[in-house]
């Protein structure tokens, strides 16, 4: 078993923070990572869409259609090779300049237009033929499946990133959410703090509503702009 588990959603670029944030932490302690999905699209079935951007259904269902790679990917050569696809597929989607204008809606529409994984696959080693994947919903009960797992683990309100420990079953929160990657040193303390508050089992939230743009490149204009 994993030490911790990340439900990802491609489309979601807090998620992409948090789970460089985890490679951080990886890379200096030899941490375990299980990397699980959750669909946002799945999420906000019940929900819906109102008041949100007009491009979010279609951005979410891309997330989905890249999920259901991610998904062959795993039964193809495990979670490991989850782990590098969505690093190849994320470092595409978020650490490239934004189309002009280069504001909120084109960062949208860059995601709802489709999203050619094949040469993520390629630079990953994986088949190019599991790209097929993102027209295949035999996928979706996979994705169905862990999404509720997520909500399960830490509370039916919540969306991406959801960071879960003690797997199959433990507890997961929402979050952390993190706009900046914190030091080499820092990273391990953040870890470690947020592990221990995840066993202790009378905790349930610690929250603020304050949220800075990623420092991804994808949203360097609009991270200027609130600056």
């Amino acid at each position: 078993m994993p030490d911790v588990e990340l439900y990802v959603d491609p489309v979601c670029p807090y998620c992409w923070q948090t789970s460089k944030w985890l490679r951080q932490v990886q890379r200096l302690e030899g941490l375990d990572v299980g990397w699980r999905f959750i669909s946002l699209q799945m999420v906000n079935e019940e929900v819906g869409y109102d008041g949100l951007p007009a491009q979010y259904p279609a951005v979410h269902a891309e997330g989905t259609r890249l999920l259901r790679v991610l998904a062959a990917a795993r039964a193809h050569a495990g979670n490991e090779a989850v782990g590098v696809l969505y690093a190849a597929i994320g470092e595409e989607l978020w650490e490239r300049p934004a189309p002009p204008p280069g504001d909120f809606d084109a960062v949208l529409s860059a995601h709802a237009n489709g999203f050619d994984v094949r040469p993520a696959l390629v630079r990953v080693g994986l088949p190019e033929l599991l790209a097929a994947a993102v027209e295949d919903p035999s996928h979706d009960a996979v994705l169905r499946s862990e999404t509720e797992d997520a909500l399960a683990r830490a509370g039916a309100d919540v969306g991406t990133p959801i960071v879960a420990f003690d797997p199959p079953d433990g507890p997961g929160f929402f979050g952390p959410v993190i706009s900046d990657l914190p030091s080499d040193e820092d990273a391990v303390a953040y870890y470690r703090a947020i592990e221990l508050l995840a066993r202790w089992s009378g905790f349930a939230e610690l929250k603020r509503s304050l949220r800075a743009v990623p420092d991804v490149q994808m949203l360097a204009a609009m991270r200027r702009d609130a600056a």
